[in-house]
């Protein structure tokens, strides 16, 4: 009976584009040629994003048809019950030696003013929820696991590494990974916070779950991820914002994020304005948005100064260690323009920083030259 219902439908999406594109057209009908030399879907394709107002919807119900009839893959990104997990694809070799080699080379540069240099690559959902996967998503993953480790062993001693992958491990049946956006939950983000406190903030008391305020701020979450495979019985995702009630007097928070000169302010972790402004993302959040440079500055009565290098996955942490330091210093050095990189560069001249952290999600890890180019952060060697 599926199969029959699935046969039908799938000919009514067929048939529709085409009458549409023949209404469209000059002379009233589909030339034969596009149906016979295998161009269907694409003048379809094309004829309705130009012209169809619905052709979202209509995209959505093209890609619930394909899933009855059996396909769970669009656009790299695999359907499973009711979320989107995102393929992996394997690394590129040249690119993580060149990333790897350049957070040696940064760790080895800043050891004169003793700064300790950490690391953190963070698995996907997929290899995370790998034991609760269908079979037909097993074959398409990489081994992050011994990726991780082969990475970690070249940075033995001359870089501390953190264990991303157990700390999410041992967490995965909760929310942790977001359900149509690739990235982790806020409380994804705190159990990370946890497995970096205990090398970062080496003597300081971690607060539990029980020490923040918990609140939910919006229940209708369709992120990147559902942009590129809009299935429509996916189900949507809740922001939640985590404040710290720890502390007394209460922390106030100063945030500044931006880059190649200009700026925005914020007095808060968490601009909940930004969901009812035009054109913002609703991740923008947290912090503001990934940007390419943000200063968080706390009153904290913990003196150092952190500075974190990497990627959008910061956006679930960066908030939780925010309470541990004077300022938190994130880059994303994808986004940086060279003015940038000369200010850092300085600050490092200074000795500002008292640690650095390089947290980077597997995929930026294995794709990306992102990492590498924080070797243009140190200041001139001739200088030295």
């Amino acid at each position: 009976m599926k199969r029959t219902v699935s046969v039908v439908l799938a000919i009514i999406f067929v048939l529709i584009p085409a009458a549409v594109i023949g209404i469209g057209l000059p002379w009233g009908y589909l030339p034969a040629y596009a149906v016979f030399d295998g161009g269907l879907l694409e003048h379809a394709n094309a004829h309705v994003a130009a012209n169809f107002p619905a052709r979202d919807t209509l995209a959505g119900w093209s890609l619930a048809v394909r899933v009855l009839g059996g396909q769970r893959e669009h656009d790299q990104i695999f359907i499973v019950e009711d979320e989107l997990i995102p393929a992996l694809d394997p690394p590129l070799d040249d690119i993580v030696e060149d990333n790897t080699r350049a957070i040696l080379e940064f760790a080895r540069f800043v050891e004169q003013w003793q700064m300790p240099v950490y690391c953190m690559i963070i698995p996907t959902v997929s290899a995370i929820r790998q034991p609760n996967l269908p079979n037909f998503l097993l074959g398409q993953n990489v081994n992050q696991e011994q990726f991780i480790y082969d990475v970690y062993a070249q940075m033995l001693g001359r870089v501390r590494t953190i264990d991303a992958y157990n700390a999410l491990s041992d967490v995965r049946d909760q929310y942790i990974f977001y359900r149509t956006e690739n990235n982790l939950t806020a409380l994804g983000g705190f159990y990370l916070y946890y497995a970096l406190g205990g090398s970062l903030l080496e003597g300081v008391t971690r607060p539990s779950l029980q020490n923040y305020d918990i609140e939910h701020v919006k229940f209708d979450f369709l992120g990147d991820l559902y942009e590129r495979s809009p299935f429509p019985n996916v189900r949507a995702d809740i922001l939640s914002i985590f404040r710290y009630r720890r502390a007394v007097p209460p922390r106030e928070y100063t945030v500044v994020t931006g880059g190649n000169g200009v700026f925005k302010t914020y007095h808060t972790l968490f601009p909940l304005h930004v969901l009812d402004l035009a054109g913002n993302r609703a991740m923008e959040i947290y912090l503001g948005g990934l940007n390419a440079k943000t200063v968080i500055t706390t009153s904290s009565p913990y003196p150092n100064n952190l500075l974190v290098i990497g990627d959008r996955t910061a956006l679930a942490y960066v908030p939780f260690l925010a309470n541990h330091y004077r300022t938190v210093t994130l880059l994303d050095l994808s986004q940086m323009s060279g003015e940038d990189f000369e200010i850092i560069a300085d600050a490092i001249r200074r000795n500002f920083y008292d640690q650095a952290l390089f947290a980077f999600s597997i995929e930026t890890y294995m794709h990306s030259p992102y990492p590498a180019w924080a070797i243009y952060l140190l200041p001139d060697l001739e200088d030295y």
